[in-house]
């Protein structure tokens, strides 16, 4: 009889039979003093080892509720029971960031690089351009992506340019995109327009923020000196996206966007975007874009005149 069926069997009895019925065994004895204690015993199911992708599970749901130190606890605990386990470690890794700990976080998210080499390969070698669609590869992604915001936040923009290559080396959708709007960013600021052209070129076109490319890359285009180029990409952002001429030139909200739930075409997008982006804009970029914004503003007009004409 397999286990299973023993349980049932031992569960069936404690139901039908009495403490002082006869036991079933034909022992002539009560089955209180035969096998009602054995039967108590098989009943109870076995105690479940620990589940590390549960621990994983617990330990996100701490962290969405804001409490990274509870979060850490349940990410290690499931790192003890799997170690080496990517999954876990870039979760500790950004449990360590949003508790402020930057340089742990670093050393969290180099590990995840560390136990992610073979994989990095295989993904370069395949050609790869949906990575983060594999849930075995999305570690490694959000590990390089947190160390090229990480670089870029510190001002360290060649190392930011060798983190996020790593994410849109292999990922053409909407982490990679992400990541080639920082690079580019950070190639503007490294002085080399030309080198944030092509990689933002990409990103322009990409459905996921694609608006936010056109922009940068038009903002790319006007410090590499196409003037025409520039605007054709600005042009392009503000169909997309009609509040980035207020956001990037306006009065931006203190409080930052909040680019998780920003939609495309969203005014809460154009916010996060200047919040993010906008000290790459100096005041020649900018004043250039005001006179793009003139002209679409005219031509808008021009063609709501000529619509409302009379006809002779």
């Amino acid at each position: 009889m397999q286990r299973d069926e023993k349980v049932e069997a031992a569960r069936a009895r404690l139901a039908g039979t009495g403490r002082n019925d006869p036991c079933f065994c034909g022992s002539g004895k009560k089955y209180k003093k035969c096998h009602l204690a054995d039967d108590e015993a098989a009943a109870v199911a076995p105690p479940q080892a620990p589940d590390p992708e549960e621990m994983l599970a617990a330990g996100w749901r701490l962290f969405e509720q804001r409490r990274p130190a509870a979060a850490e606890k349940e990410f290690r605990a499931a790192l003890a029971l799997k170690p080496d386990w990517p999954d876990a470690m870039v979760a500790i890794g950004l449990a360590r960031l949003r508790s402020g700990d930057q340089d742990a976080a670093r050393r969290e998210f180099n590990e995840v690089l560390r136990v992610s080499e073979k994989l990095a390969a295989e993904l370069r070698e395949s050609g790869a351009k949906d990575a983060f669609s594999r849930k075995e590869a999305q570690a490694y992604l959000r590990a390089s992506h947190a160390l090229g915001c990480l670089a870029f936040d510190q001002e360290r923009y060649q190392d930011a340019l060798a983190d996020l290559e790593r994410v849109y080396g292999v990922d053409q959708g909407a982490v990679g995109t992400e990541a080639r709007l920082i690079a580019g960013a950070a190639l503007l600021k490294l002085k080399r327009p030309a080198d944030a052209v092509q990689v933002l070129e990409v990103a322009s076109k990409s459905e996921a923020g694609a608006g936010r490319a056109l922009l940068s890359l038009g903002l790319a285009h006007f410090a590499a000196g196409d003037r025409a180029a520039a605007q054709a990409a600005m042009l392009q952002a503000l169909a997309a996206n009609s509040h980035f001429g207020v956001a990037l030139l306006g009065r931006v909200p203190s409080q930052a966007a909040n680019l998780g739930a920003a939609t495309a075409g969203s005014r809460e997008e154009a916010v996060g975007y200047a919040q993010t982006f906008g000290d790459a804009w100096d005041k020649d970029a900018k004043s250039f874009f005001k006179e793009v914004l003139a002209g679409r503003s005219a031509d808008s007009g021009k063609s709501s005149g000529a619509a409302g004409a009379p006809v002779e």
